[in-house]
């Protein structure tokens, strides 16, 4: 698996609750998840199974960055 592998929304999702490792990162996003929308509870699932997928070391090469919706380039 890489981070092509995850959509930008799931790629917002793990950036915004990332912590130094993948564990850390699922237990955040679960903790958050009865205070999102059914919408974004669903895109946090699918992140968080990716996540799952992923080993320690993948999840530390993998650059998780939030999108700019600034429109700034």
């Amino acid at each position: 698996m890489n981070i092509l592998d995850f959509t930008v929304e799931e790629i917002n999702i793990v950036a915004m609750y990332k912590t130094d490792t993948r564990k850390g990162t699922r237990a955040r996003i679960g903790y958050a998840m009865p205070y999102m929308s059914q919408e974004m509870r669903g895109i946090a699932q699918s992140a968080s199974r990716k996540l799952l997928m992923l080993s320690e070391l993948e999840f530390l090469g993998m650059s998780f960055v939030a999108a700019d919706d600034s429109g700034e380039v």
